[in-house]
């Protein structure tokens, strides 16, 4: 039997979180409570999984910090400063559905077309968008606005509206205006640039230097310089040549660019190490 490839078994992942957090709310229907909550509070079994954003603001605002919420949110950093922001890229329900809806726009829309071009890395635009955010909830909410931002937690919460409450939430359309800009945009715009549940991920992540990364060793690559299968492989548009410090904020570990690598020289290849 012929091994699954990484994006398979990637695939067969994210496909079973995706419907698991559909049957979820179904069974707290019918009072089978094992697992319970959505993508910003989650308990599994009787270990609580947190959102770290919003554990941040309900403590910058309210004061209060229960070991749960610690727990909760130390499990999602601490997976992250080890093998990076690969909830983006393995769990994420709409990380899924923007990488479809990528790979969908390069095959029907024309190769001459090439989308939106933006200046200016994508980090550095989550900083300013992040910090704005935080600061506006810091002066004029009471609630953790940014929460309404987070569009996993808004499709778990579309299901458990609709088992739950028998309502039909008009959050599918949120999701589906964004996916339709991400296609006419050729470009996985909110997961780049915007998403601010990604934020403390990847500030997680850089926190820890020898965390799980892409390596790249230019001695065995195959490819002619005319030739570039990987780059062109990365839904996120980056060159996993050259994932400097920078540019490597924006890896979220998926692995397409090794699988495509595998049959050109294996140059590419998951690793722990230092930055450079």
């Amino acid at each position: 039997m012929k091994k699954p490839t990484l994006k398979t078994s990637r695939r067969i992942v994210q496909i079973g979180v995706a419907i698991a957090f559909i049957l979820i709310p179904l069974l707290n229907h019918f009072r089978i409570s094992y697992f319970t909550g959505n993508f910003l509070c989650f308990n599994a079994a009787g270990l609580p999984l947190a959102d770290p954003l919003a554990v941040l603001q309900i403590t910058l605002k309210n004061y209060y910090l229960s070991v749960d919420l610690i727990i909760g949110a130390g499990i999602a950093l601490g997976l992250a400063m080890i093998l990076g922001t690969i909830f983006c890229s393995w769990i994420c329900p709409f990380g899924l559905f923007s990488e479809l809806v990528h790979a969908l726009s390069k095959k029907i829309l024309p190769k001459t077309y090439k989308g939106l071009t933006i200046k200016g890395t994508g980090f550095r635009i989550k900083i300013f968008l992040f910090s704005l955010g935080l600061s506006g909830f810091l002066l004029f909410s009471t609630t953790p606005v940014l929460n309404q931002l987070s569009l996993p937690a808004w499709y778990s919460r579309i299901f458990q509206f609709y088992f739950e409450q028998k309502h039909i939430s008009l959050a599918i359309l949120f999701l589906l205006v964004i996916l339709l800009v991400e296609f006419a945009a050729r470009r996985r715009l909110w997961c780049s640039y915007i998403c601010p549940q990604s934020f403390l991920l990847i500030a997680a992540k850089l926190a820890n230097p020898r965390r799980l990364k892409v390596g790249f060793q230019e001695e065995k690559c195959l490819c002619k310089k005319d030739q570039d299968p990987c780059r062109q492989s990365c839904s996120l548009s980056l060159d996993p040549k050259r994932l400097d410090y920078v540019l490597e904020t924006g890896c979220n570990n998926c692995g397409d660019c090794i699988v495509v690598c595998k049959k050109r020289g294996k140059a590419l290849g998951f690793q722990f190490r230092g930055s450079k």
